[in-house]
């Protein structure tokens, strides 16, 4: 042990090479095992009674013949002949370690850190020697200016170039400011907010989900992105959009013959007396909105039969109706009373001693 560390002492150079490989190597092992932890606690129980036939059973997630071939060794016979249940781990949730991940992170760590960490602390060693705290004080300035910015560059980039990435400057955009701060925010109460599926149990919805994600995997058009993120929407983003506004709408240079595609409901509007041939797309149109379109002319779809008339959005025109116009958004803003507020309060009354003050007359105090 003693001659193992004398030739470590005898070697500086050889031994921060092996030391910073070994580092980045074993960090690597450590960060991929705390991440599969979640993915190795899954486990199935699979529990069989006495004289229950097993061979025409099988357990969430296994086949027949998987059940068949784990028989063996998931049951257990206790003293009277009952058999007990054993907890049976999936393959897929089976955390295995990526070597390949790992040997180019020691690649990295073996070929930049080492040699620039070796010869970058030397040489500050040499501008300025010995201790005391204004010349380490000096160098960690120094470190964390020049050096700090190098070698989390050379990570990042490195990494995305042994990887094979089409553009290894991505990461390090993405991740080079946080790890220079070294500042980690506390994560316990992010909750970020990103619907897959709808939340509505409507059969009719969750198929025109299940088509359109479909189409937006097989076609190269963002239209029919658009389409299914709408269609997660609750109802309050997806609001209803009256006759007037759609036929505002349509009726601007350039958009006609073109299918005005509504995800949501449209509505009539009686203030509007004259409706021009439409062609339609919406979830949802009431009665006499309907009525009105096809009495003018018009034609409506559903978003099946837009599928297949254009799989690719060609000649339509996306509309929605404004998500802002409940009265429960004039609530929302400054506080009511406060200068320059139009905030509408909540009030128990609308008499004359509610609200008739301060704010509202210059008389007392100001008006907004």
């Amino acid at each position: 042990m003693n001659r193992a560390w004398a030739l470590f002492k005898s070697h500086p150079y050889i031994s921060n090479v092996v030391g910073y490989t070994t580092l980045f190597a074993t960090a690597d092992l450590i960060q991929q095992s705390t991440m599969g932890k979640a993915q190795d606690k899954g486990t199935t129980y699979k529990l069989d009674q006495v004289g229950q036939d097993t061979s025409n059973t099988s357990t969430e997630g296994f086949t027949m013949a998987e059940e068949a071939k784990t028989d063996d060794d998931s049951k257990k016979s206790d003293s009277e002949g009952n058999i007990k249940a054993f907890p049976v781990q999936h393959a897929s949730q089976l955390h295995s370690i990526d070597w390949a991940q790992t040997a180019r992170v020691a690649m990295v760590g073996f070929c930049f850190h080492a040699n620039f960490n070796y010869h970058w602390l030397r040489a500050l060693e040499r501008m300025f020697p010995g201790g005391g705290t204004r010349r380490v004080s000096i160098k960690v300035f120094l470190d964390q200016l020049f050096a700090a910015p190098m070698t989390i560059s050379a990570f990042y980039i490195g990494l995305s170039t042994l990887e094979g990435a089409e553009d290894p400057l991505e990461d390090w955009r993405n991740k080079f400011w946080t790890s220079y701060k070294g500042i980690d925010i506390r994560h316990n109460k992010d909750r970020k907010v990103h619907r897959k599926e709808p939340k509505s149990q409507d059969i009719y919805l969750r198929l025109l989900v299940k088509l359109y994600r479909f189409l937006s995997r097989r076609c190269n058009a963002p239209f029919n992105k658009v389409i299914l993120r709408r269609l997660f929407m609750s109802k309050t983003n997806r609001p209803p959009m009256a006759l007037s506004r759609l036929v505002r709408k349509m009726k601007l240079p350039g958009r006609e013959n073109l299918t005005a595609v509504v995800v949501g409901t449209i509505t009539d509007d009686v203030r509007i007396q004259k409706i021009p041939k439409l062609k339609v797309c919406a979830l949802k149109l009431t009665d006499r909105a309907r009525t009105r379109i096809l009495k003018a002319g018009g034609e409506i779809m559903t978003f099946d039969q837009l599928a297949l008339t254009a799989p690719r959005g060609k000649g339509t025109v996306l509309l929605s109706g404004p998500r802002k116009a409940r009265e429960v958004y004039r609530h929302f803003g400054k506080a009511p009373g406060t200068p320059h507020s139009h905030t509408k309060p909540y009030v128990r009354s609308k008499g004359r001693k509610f609200e008739r003050a301060r704010g509202r007359r210059a008389s007392r105090g100001y008006k907004n």
